[in-house]
């Protein structure tokens, strides 16, 4: 039997939209696990400016003890901006309980549920 010569496909030969797809699964499903690709290989260029990455971005450390976002505002911005359904929990989360903030906390958590938000 011959040996088959199954060639791998190099991340560097892969379109940047199928990247970004893989890394934004990644992130959906573990914060960390982004963090990890991106910092293993420069290559993979893609930050929280990236709307799809930044929309599924799974922020579950936050989410689980919102009061830890207070030395991530510049994330939060971005996630916020595309409309992160985790961030506008956490966001809803701190304006309402710990801001005091009512209005401005509803109108996060509010957002976050509509967007089927566990």
């Amino acid at each position: 039997m011959e040996p088959t010569n199954h060639s791998l496909t190099r991340l560097d030969t892969m379109p940047d939209g199928m990247l970004c797809l893989i890394i934004s699964k990644v992130g959906a499903a573990l914060s960390t696990g982004y963090c990890n690709a991106v910092l293993t290989c420069k290559s993979l260029n893609f930050g929280l400016d990236d709307p799809l990455i930044a929309k599924t971005l799974s922020v579950a450390p936050l989410v689980e003890r919102p009061h830890l976002a207070n030395g991530y505002e510049k994330m939060m911005e971005s996630l916020l901006a595309a409309n992160n359904l985790d961030a506008h929990y956490v966001k809803g989360m701190r304006e309402y309980f710990y801001f005091d903030n009512h209005f401005l906390g509803l109108h996060h958590l509010r957002l976050a549920s509509k967007g089927d938000h566990k």
